[in-house]
């Protein structure tokens, strides 16, 4: 990938748990992108296919690799053979590759180049889930504001946090802090699907046990991008500007029955 000479704060191949074949790459202020592949010589590159879109629609469809372009590139420790994909515009765009091999069609590796800003997360609802005769059932929270008060009983066994759906869910993380101590007490990188449906799409959520909450208190759920905000070239972003990233939410806990353990006390 090359970018403007003059541009700050570019963020690159950005890997997110259990996407070990996505790679996200921030470029908030980049106008174009120059994006090149690279192949091993061992790689057999007439089997390769690439797919780019413009915001998620086709600009190029399982095009073949020109071999004619490639150029040997020298590395440290190996030689490789690249060409370029492209120039593109970025500003205000996501522009996306798909790269695979016809021999390995189902190993595609995705390439993300994100030239908007990232939307803040959003939590849709709260669902404390607690037990019943017959099984168990749920009592909901939709759209919560910027604090909620949760009374957890005996009977109720875990919390769980649905987020809003997005085409990179996989970028954003969550923690729970005692805001008294400002120590974490929960932190998720996985969300799940199933069983939370908006206009047709999945949503996102994570589950928490109510163990996790050892006292009655005030807490605060912090989702926000698993972005490394200091490790980029050129970098020149100041923690106000972060902030606008990260969703924060208070939640009052109160514990029926409080869950000391020893090490607690």
């Amino acid at each position: 990938m090359c970018v403007d000479s003059s541009a700050k704060n570019v963020f690159y191949n950005e890997i997110f748990p259990n996407q070990p074949r996505t790679s996200f790459n921030y470029l908030p202020e980049v106008n174009n992108v120059s994006i090149q592949i690279y192949f091993r010589k061992t790689d057999s590159v007439q089997h390769y296919r690439y797919t780019i879109l413009e915001d998620d629609k086709p600009l190029v469809v399982n095009q073949s690799i020109d071999q004619a372009q490639l150029k040997d590139v020298d590395r440290p420790d190996e030689v490789f053979r690249s060409t370029t994909l492209g120039i593109f515009p970025i500003k205000g765009k996501i522009i996306t590759t798909l790269i695979y091999s016809i021999e390995k069609p189902l190993d595609i590796e995705k390439a993300v180049f994100y030239g908007k800003p990232i939307p803040k997360a959003k939590i849709r609802s709260f669902a404390t889930r607690f037990a019943v005769q017959k099984g168990v059932d749920y009592r909901y929270i939709s759209d919560p504001k910027e604090r909620t008060d949760l009374t957890f009983t005996e009977k109720d066994e875990e919390l769980t946090i649905v987020k809003d759906k997005s085409a990179i869910d996989y970028l954003y993380y969550t923690t729970i802090k005692d805001k008294q101590t400002n120590k974490t007490i929960f932190e998720s990188t996985a969300w799940q699907y199933g069983g939370y449906v908006e206009e047709g799409e999945l949503l996102p959520y994570i589950y928490i046990d109510k163990n996790v909450f050892k006292k009655s208190g005030e807490y605060e759920v912090i989702i926000q991008p698993l972005i490394k905000w200091t490790g980029c070239l050129n970098y020149d972003i100041s923690q106000k500007e972060i902030e606008k990233y990260i969703m924060r939410h208070t939640l009052s806990i109160t514990l029926d029955k409080e869950n000391y353990t020893k090490k607690d006390l």
